[in-house]
């Protein structure tokens, strides 16, 4: 008898412990990005900040590079194993607004975030205004190179729904400024595929616009290789350690800086508020917009970040 009092005390505080643990856990979201590149660290870290706010887990994964859709569809499974509700996507092609209907039929919430697809059955959309973005890029090189030159738009790759945007953004805002484009190649994150679509046209050209840090990259490499880094007039996208020292040493004409932080943290606050059953019917849209940042304000853009980092970071 006395046996099986002691059994019967141990399965009930089992049973407690087991009711506490189900009692304290917490909500996921799960976050899925488009690539590993320093852009998404930053975003990373707005994410971690809003889901700390929310009291809610949160899951950051991405591919190794932009375009692995397969990748990040595997990614998307493995967080809904861990019992997620809700999902952040950065989607890398047409199979991912796939996926997020037959999650949307199941009650999972999904959030596009940094680009949208289209038609796609998400509650809400943070993005930069990508189009814009690329108009106000080409109007920049246009006004350093005084409305007369030609250029060269380094691309990305095919199928990338933000940067293709800045893309033809850039060409419309190019155009429209006085430059001509006489360059326009898909380089991808290769430096030797910079190298190739520029050397030949190098006497001719006077500018260059790549849509992303990877791409920014690649071509600061390239313009190295061959000694025109800081001669071309180089406007690139996004902002990490080594583009920034580029910019600052002159490599770089100017830097369009999109809001990394915001991104991450306004998408995981959209999530956190479709897990509370709190958004509308009609998809929520916001749109960020992006700053040219050149060496004269420098400076007061890299405080103004300081000032954000320290925000983010406070208990």
């Amino acid at each position: 008898m006395y046996g099986l009092c002691v059994s019967r005390n141990v399965l009930l505080i089992v049973l407690l412990s087991s009711w506490a643990t189900l009692a304290s856990a917490k909500d996921c979201i799960g976050v899925v990005a488009a690539g590993a590149a320093p852009f998404w660290l930053q975003v990373e870290g707005g994410a971690r900040q809003a889901a700390k706010e929310q009291g809610l887990d949160l899951y950051f994964r991405g591919p190794r590079r932009e375009g692995q859709v397969a990748t990040q569809l595997q990614m998307i499974d493995w967080m809904l194993e861990r019992g997620c509700k809700a999902l952040v996507i950065a989607p890398g092609g047409d199979e991912i607004a796939v996926r997020v209907r037959q999650l949307a039929a199941n009650g999972v919430i999904s959030i596009y975030f940094d680009r949208n697809l289209p038609g796609s059955a998400v509650r809400g959309v943070v993005a930069t205004d990508n189009l814009f973005a690329g108009v106000q890029a080409g109007q920049a090189l246009a006004a350093a190179l005084g409305g007369r030159g030609q250029v060269a738009l380094l691309r990305l790759q095919a199928d990338v729904p933000s940067t293709s945007e800045r893309e033809r953004g850039f060409r419309r805002g190019a155009e429209a400024g006085g430059l001509s484009i006489v360059v326009d190649s898909y380089i991808g994150e290769d430096s030797q595929a910079a190298v190739d679509a520029l050397q030949g046209q190098l006497p001719q050209l006077k500018g260059v616009f790549t849509p992303n840090s990877n791409s920014t990259r690649a071509a600061l490499a390239a313009l190295r290789r061959l000694g025109q880094a800081g001669q071309l007039v180089h406007v690139g996208f996004d902002a990490d350690d080594l583009l920034i020292d580029a910019l600052r040493k002159g490599e770089i004409h100017s830097l369009m800086v999109q809001q990394p932080h915001a991104i991450g943290y306004q998408a995981v606050q959209l999530a956190a508020q479709g897990l509370r059953g709190e958004l509308p019917l009609q998809p929520v849209s916001v749109v960020l917009q992006v700053k040219r940042v050149n060496r004269t304000n420098l400076a007061q853009w890299q405080r103004a970040q300081a000032l954000e980092l320290d925000r983010s970071t406070r208990p």
